[in-house]
């Protein structure tokens, strides 16, 4: 069984959110697309949201195989 790790479970996450998060544009561009992708501001933000919901509210509720390390907030 393939392992999922914290930081892909997070990425999957955000581009449930917003499909355009693997779509990196500048701010110029957002004066000339249609408004597709995200800068990288936009998806450090997104990123930092999704990892405190995954923190906070799903990872206290997973069993994680102890071989890796899943770097939530339980552990610090």
């Amino acid at each position: 069984m393939p392992t999922t790790t914290r930081e892909q479970i997070i990425h999957n996450m955000c581009m449930t959110f917003r499909h355009d998060y693997g779509l990196e544009i500048s701010e110029d561009d957002r004066m000339y697309t249609l408004n597709s992708g995200m800068t990288r501001l936009e998806r450090q933000g997104l990123y930092r949201s999704m990892s405190q919901i995954f923190d906070n509210d799903i990872a206290p509720y997973m069993q994680f195989n102890n071989d890796h390390n899943t770097n939530t907030l339980a552990d610090r």
